[in-house]
């Protein structure tokens, strides 16, 4: 008799994008607050805060959207498949732009300068809500994220 052990397949939403005006795409309609973060592999802090964020996705349901923007291919060396590697070993779900544009349209669709981790918060409708620059502290993003949404309702 043969034993099948089934292992769960975990595989990274790791979508290509180079026009910095549509990156926001990736949100699904109907979240009332859309979380973004920009990170890269290659940096420390982003790296450090990858479980946070995973925390925050978690955290919350449809309501908060989370999904994240990584600029890995700014750096010939850093592949593609690195990144879906590191999402895939930490488990990340919310979905990931690997963004292959110029790293300045980003900014000015975004409003930053390129000093990351960045995260940014924006309403239903595309406005900005909230920022932080710099590693996010999971409990004040998830209780600035609560405030939020109760100021919606």
């Amino acid at each position: 008799m043969t034993l099948l052990i089934a292992s769960a397949t975990f595989a990274a939403d790791l979508r290509d994008e180079k026009d910095p005006a549509r990156v926001m795409r990736i949100f699904p309609a109907k979240a009332e607050l859309r979380l973004l973060n920009v990170w890269a592999t290659w940096c420390i802090p982003c790296v450090e805060e990858m479980p946070d964020l995973k925390a925050i996705d978690d955290a919350f349901g449809p309501e908060v959207a989370v999904a994240g923007v990584t600029l890995d291919d700014m750096l010939p060396e850093t592949k593609r498949d690195t990144v879906v590697a590191f999402l895939d070993r930490h488990r990340i779900a919310f979905p990931n732009v690997y963004y292959t544009g110029l790293p300045d349209g980003l900014g000015d669709v975004l409003n930053f300068r390129g000093e990351i981790p960045v995260t940014i918060v924006y309403d239903s409708k595309g406005k900005e809500v909230w920022r932080h620059q710099g590693r996010i502290d999971r409990q004040k993003t998830i209780a600035q994220l609560r405030r939020l949404l109760r100021r919606k309702k």
